[in-house]
């Protein structure tokens, strides 16, 4: 009788949970079904989660499982259809591998063999795709003739050279001669840092370099012809060119930046300004662009045509003058380079004008879905990108705070006398910049490692600068250009460019501006974003979960921390954690050091001299320096005169230097050849004791990732080849 109790007790609570969880899943399908038509805006979320889970992969995924899982979710979504919620997850499911198969068919179309090792000086001739004027030259984009020394499998598709200032002047589509050294793209400075690689890798650039001299223009091949796209990159030089004819200097680029997209004339000094007040967003071609050049053509046209009235009555000129402002705006996509942000604004705007005609004109969060699903199926790759990234999240916090409290703030900011109206504005201008830069402070934080703190001060002046009198100034060049009276035009623009650039200068300048942060890792950034877009895209109050998850992505950058040291660009590069920063050993290179110090956010001081120590870092001599912490000893070898070193004595190694495999069964080694076979090399001494992590191994065996052989295998393989290439007898 007693187990018959017992067993009906346990019969009893086992009932109960069913009992429970039936009724907590019966709640989440009310709740889900009353957010009703919310749950189409999660369509673009589930196409990008298959991009992001291609990237999170450590091995290339075979072509075919893409399409594969995208048509066997699709059917089982389709049988399943009469079961709402096994049918929407299946669909979510097919969704995510559809894009999955989007990126698959990227990587398939842009990839293209990526250089492992440097090659030159070689002569190389070719065809230049695209050009951007720099302080100093030029930098070109080219696409390659066959080049000495590289087997065809081995030849980068586009290559991205720097030529000197004194090199004819060339445009999209000439041929162009030079001798050249060429090198592999820049590998992750530190492990976990900017994939240039990756990035390169999808624009089909295989390599970077310099010429040597000044390059020349070449005779054109027979048969070659341009293309509308050579043309219309050839317009754009053309226009920047002009611009910067007028405007010299960072004025002339940032000109340039708003009307053709190319920037490369703005000092380094004048862009970290903008970045330091936070008005990069000023520099990128977006929706404040955009819609004041679409509301300007559109005004413009329906009033030119509202003055003659045979048309007026006769012709809807409200609809004539909003496709008049779609074909401009699709010029204006078109000359300006197409960025992401473009794209998304582009899509947002072509909506609303195209709403005209229905006459159901609303700013929602489904055109930003729609517009995050067109950029995504169009340009897979840009989702791990920054501009993606902080374009769209920037977008989607303001229309989720429009939605919830758009017509409250707009009757208490509107409302009363002329000068509370225009303290509304400007309330609207900080409310504005306030919540876009939550929305994009996450990526920031991850990309950039720092929280720009008087951001609503420089955008409540620069914004109304750039909106009344820079951009509209903008439009009118454009419009003169073809008549050769651009100047009348872009000189008042230089004056509102020049403004903006003083309070970018003075507000950067700011004590305190900016707050250096932790590393943020991917994991928090994941969990960040999954709680603001639940939290954006959903109405009711369960949305409010998403603090949780934001809450706890902003809580993993306490669980991290920079390596203590560093060894990377095959041995070159050795930074070691000291006070105030890192101490950067004299033969890094500038590259190297601008890289590593955007990654991390620290100062870099330099490598003590022998006899001197930098806190936990101190040198006996010009070739040996240890460096200690949490009880554990290091030793850094930076000539050969530190060699040999007591594998009994220390519990790492790190060499510029090959040192050898004496130690290497004792303690952990890091020296130059691992750099070249692993990337860049990060050790952490803690109490748990030395970890080392590489950047190549972290990202494993993608085909971004080199993997470079020696030159005797590559001599080896060559000869191999030759051999069987050679038919027997």
């Amino acid at each position: 009788m007693a187990d018959l109790a017992v067993g009906d007790g346990r019969a009893g609570a086992a009932s109960e949970r069913r009992n429970g969880l039936a009724a907590v899943a019966a709640m989440l399908a009310a709740t889900l079904a009353a957010e009703g038509e919310r749950r189409i805006l999660w369509l673009p979320v589930w196409f990008g989660s298959g991009i992001a889970l291609y990237f999170a992969l450590v091995v290339e995924p075979p072509v075919w499982l893409g399409p594969v899982a995208a048509a066997a979710m699709g059917a089982a979504a389709l049988g399943w259809r009469r079961r709402p919620a096994l049918g929407a997850a299946l669909l979510a499911l097919a969704l995510c591998a559809a894009g999955f198969t989007a990126i698959e068919l990227a990587r398939w179309q842009c990839g293209a063999p990526m250089l492992d090792h440097r090659l030159g000086p070689v002569a190389m001739t070719g065809r230049v795709v695209d050009i951007d004027t720099l302080d100093r030259g030029w930098r070109v984009i080219v696409a390659p003739d066959p080049l000495p020394g590289l087997d065809p499998d081995e030849e980068p598709v586009l290559v991205r050279i720097h030529i000197a200032a004194g090199s004819d002047l060339l445009g999209p589509g000439d041929r162009i001669a030079m001798r050249a050294v060429l090198y592999p793209v820049p590998a992750p400075i530190l492990p976990g840092g900017r994939d240039m690689q990756r990035e390169l890798y999808f624009a089909g650039i295989g390599a970077v370099g310099y010429s040597l001299g000044p390059a020349y223009r070449a005779a054109p091949g027979r048969g070659l012809r341009p293309g509308w796209r050579e043309g219309l990159l050839r317009l754009r030089t053309d226009m920047t060119r002009r611009i910067n004819a007028v405007l010299p200097g960072s004025t002339g680029g940032v000109a340039a930046a708003l009307i053709t997209g190319k920037r490369g004339t703005i000092s380094e000094h004048v862009k970290e300004a903008f970045r330091e007040a936070g008005l990069s967003h000023l520099l990128a071609i977006a929706g404040l662009h955009l819609g004041l050049v679409g509301g300007f053509v559109f005004f413009a046209v329906r009033g030119l045509l509202a003055l003659i009235p045979p048309v007026a009555l006769r012709f809807p000129i409200k609809k004539i003058a909003a496709l008049a402002t779609l074909c401009v705006l699709f010029c204006y996509l078109m000359i300006s380079g197409a960025a992401i942000p473009t794209q998304r604004a582009f899509v947002m705007n072509g909506i609303v004008f195209a709403a005209v005609f229905l006459r159901r004109l609303r700013l929602s969060m489904r055109i930003c879905a729609l517009a995050a699903m067109v950029v995504l199926a169009l340009d897979p790759p840009c989702l791990i990108g920054v501009s993606f990234q902080m374009s769209f999240g920037a977008v989607v916090a303001l229309i989720a705070v429009y939605e919830s409290w758009g017509s409250e703030l707009a009757g208490l900011l509107r409302r009363g006398p002329p000068l509370r109206r225009i303290l509304g504005y400007g309330a609207a201008i900080a409310i504005t910049t306030v919540v876009a830069t939550i929305g994009t402070e996450p990526f920031a934080i991850y990309h950039f490692h720092r929280v720009v703190l008087y951001s609503p001060l420089a955008n409540l002046i620069a914004v109304p600068i750039s909106a009344v009198w820079t951009l509209p100034w903008g439009v009118v060049a454009c419009l003169l250009m073809p008549l050769g009276l651009d100047r009348l035009a872009l000189v008042p623009m230089g004056w509102g460019i020049d403004a903006t650039i003083w309070v970018a200068e003075h507000v950067s300048s700011l004590p305190a501006n900016l707050w250096a942060t932790p590393r943020l890792p991917m994991a928090g950034l994941i969990a960040i974003v999954c709680g603001g877009l639940w939290l954006c895209l959903w109405r009711r109050r369960w949305r409010y979960c998403g603090l949780v998850a934001i809450a706890a992505g902003l809580a993993a950058m306490a669980l991290t921390r920079p390596p203590d040291i560093v060894i990377a660009d095959f041995g070159r590069f050795l930074a070691a954690r000291a006070p105030g920063g890192y101490a950067v050993a004299a033969s890094a290179q500038e590259i190297d050091r601008s890289f590593f110090a955007s990654e991390t956010g620290a100062a870099l001081v330099p490598w003590p001299v022998p006899g001197a120590p930098a806190g936990d870092l101190a040198c006996a001599d010009a070739g040996g320096c240890t460096y200690t912490a949490d009880g554990w000893r290091v030793a850094i070898v930076t000539a050969a005169s530190g060699l040999p070193v007591d594998c009994a004595t220390v519990d790492a190694i790190v060499a510029q230097i090959p040192a050898g495999f004496a130690c290497r069964r004792v303690v952990p080694v890091a020296d130059r050849i691992d750099t070249w076979r692993y990337g860049a090399i990060g050790l952490w001494l803690g109490k748990a004791g030395v970890t080392l992590e590489s950047a190549n191994l972290s990202r494993g065996d993608r085909p971004w990732v080199p993997h470079p052989i020696s030159r005797r295998e590559r001599e080896r393989r060559r000869e191999a080849a030759a051999r069987r290439a050679i038919p027997p007898g």
